[in-house]
């Protein structure tokens, strides 16, 4: 890519983080050891590698004010020596005592980028509403590999599927499917309480749960005393798929992130409320078009009957499938890849 180079440098995910059992190493990265200190109930990190950093010509690090490393990084861009730019959502979606602190901090970090990568047009805004020069932002369009899990449920038959269903014991028509890190932001007991009212309405209702996490042992616990409800454990790229395509619908009617990505892929409609820490990619989802966007506040029992009147609602649910198709087509890897290698090479020759 015009001559540049670019080295990948990464360390142990934080312990919250690493309670969602989704991490993994990569054998083409450089992975730095770190350092963590609780500091008034958060977790701060250092993490080792100033020397290797410094020496590049632009270093780009995550916009995360419990990066210590960062303001060490920011101090040496100021005074001349590197280029530091951000990649992230621009505002946390979680406000605290200590992350106003936080907030305060990248804010008046961001202002002062050398360039910024936002993950989608959402930060963007954010970050241009800070003032920051709209012509030193790239909006990456934060997506996974779309064309390998649509290739992937092509080679998925209606045959495995049945003995998939066998395996897990599924007889009813209308199964949902939940994908995701199992812990607090996903609202798993709404979720729970969410399924029995719509079992109650739909004898036949059945519910694949597909993750790990901090609050595993709810849905775990819940599986063995219904056997409606079934819990797979954490599956990863191609191995989620069938699982997926067991679904009518996708249900997380909390935290929403790149699982909306999987919904569109495999055609799997997901419905969600509108909460305020939805992750940024909760933008790609347009109520009534590729998705359902529940109205906030909503209660277990209303969330339930939206869900119940789409799985017998044949039509309603065709046309959302068709919007999960086209918006597929928008949002990839390879677009991802093409919007950041630009912006590299834009923040190079500035």
């Amino acid at each position: 890519m015009d001559g540049i180079g670019l080295e990948l440098i990464y360390g142990r995910p934080a312990i919250e983080d690493a309670a969602k059992a989704d991490s993994v190493d990569l054998s083409w990265a450089v992975k730095a050891g770190s350092r963590s200190v609780r500091f008034a109930g958060r977790e701060l990190i250092w993490q080792k590698g100033l020397t290797r950093l410094r020496y590049g010509d632009l270093v780009i690090v995550e916009q995360a004010s419990k990066l210590l490393l960062n303001y060490v990084l920011f101090a040496l861009h100021r005074c001349g020596f590197i280029r530091l730019a951000f990649w992230g959502h621009g505002k946390s979606t979680r406000s605290t005592p200590l992350t106003t602190v936080g907030e305060r901090a990248k804010a008046f970090m961001s202002r002062r980028m050398w360039w910024w990568f936002a993950y989608n047009e959402r930060g963007a805004r954010f970050v241009r509403s800070l003032g920051y020069p709209e012509h030193r932002i790239t909006s990456v369009g934060n997506s996974i590999d779309t064309r390998a899990l649509v290739t992937a449920a092509s080679n998925v038959n209606a045959s495995s599927l049945v003995e998939l269903r066998s395996r897990l014991g599924i007889r009813g028509d209308n199964v949902c499917v939940f994908v995701g890190g199992m812990y607090e932001d996903k609202r798993l007991p709404f979720l729970l309480s969410a399924c029995e009212f719509i079992h109650n309405r739909l004898p036949d209702f059945e519910m694949v749960f597909v993750g790990d996490g901090p609050e595993t042992e709810l849905v775990r616990a819940a599986a063995a005393q219904r056997e409606w409800l079934h819990h797979v454990g954490a599956k990863f790229d191609e191995e989620r798929v069938p699982y997926l395509m067991l679904g009518k619908l996708m249900l997380m009617p909390g935290a929403v992130g790149l699982a909306v990505l999987d919904a569109f892929c495999l055609e799997v409609p997901l419905v969600t409320i509108d909460v305020p820490y939805h992750g940024p990619e909760i933008e790609y989802l347009v109520d009534g078009t590729n998705g359902v966007i529940v109205e906030r506040g909503s209660d277990a029992r209303r969330y339930a009957a939206v869900v119940a009147e789409l799985l017998i609602d044949d039509d309603a649910r065709a046309r959302l499938q068709e919007g999960c198709r086209e918006s597929r087509e928008r949002y990839s890897i390879e677009c991802m890849a093409q919007r950041f290698a630009d912006g590299v090479v834009g923040a190079m020759r500035n």
